[in-house]
């Protein structure tokens, strides 16, 4: 299952990076989030995806990563979490501030944030500022309820709204069940 997902998921980078903008993953805040940063770290770090930033917008995933990071292990006490405390490519964004100063990254990046569903949290101003853009791809990683934000944006709606706002949606929508904790 680990290999098919990494497989999967090195597709849908490298699809990401040949439209030419960012990749925005909305996800679940806890165990789904850091499973997704181990894998996209030991894909880009393989070389089978291109190697980006990679920024973790989130508080509170922020914060199960680093308790990941303190007490995850595995038998044999190995902590598969540790290569994200020695990534030089992985950011995390706690504050409002250098959320918003995301909009300043140019090239080929990637962002997660909560939350997974596009319901609330800051994936909604992500999704307001790169929704529109045919160059960007938003990669939807679990489960989406009928009648979310995240569930419209994968039947294919061509228009959403977005904190008050009317946004067209022409940016690549990708979809993948790897990762759901959901039947």
């Amino acid at each position: 299952r680990r290999n098919e997902r990494r497989a999967v998921l090195t597709r849908e980078l490298l699809g990401a990076h040949a439209a030419g903008g960012p990749l925005l993953i909305p996800a679940f805040a806890v165990e789904r989030t850091q499973e997704l940063l181990v894998e996209l770290l030991e894909v880009m770090e393989s070389g089978a995806a291109p190697r980006g930033a990679i920024f973790l917008d989130s508080p509170l995933a922020i914060r199960a990563t680093n308790t990941f990071l303190r007490h995850g292990t595995l038998e044999g006490g190995e902590n598969p979490f540790r290569r994200l405390r020695e990534s030089s490519w992985l950011q995390f964004t706690e504050t409002v501030s250098e959320s918003r100063a995301l909009e300043q990254v140019r090239g080929w990046h990637v962002i997660i944030a909560a939350s997974g569903m596009c319901e609330a949290g800051r994936v909604r101003h992500h999704l307001k500022r790169l929704l529109w853009r045919e160059e960007a791809t938003v990669l939807l990683v679990g489960y989406q309820a009928a009648g979310t934000l995240g569930r419209l944006l994968q039947d294919g709606r061509r228009a959403v709204r977005i904190q008050g706002e009317d946004i067209k949606a022409r940016a690549r929508i990708r979809s993948l069940d790897v990762y759901s904790g959901h039947a």
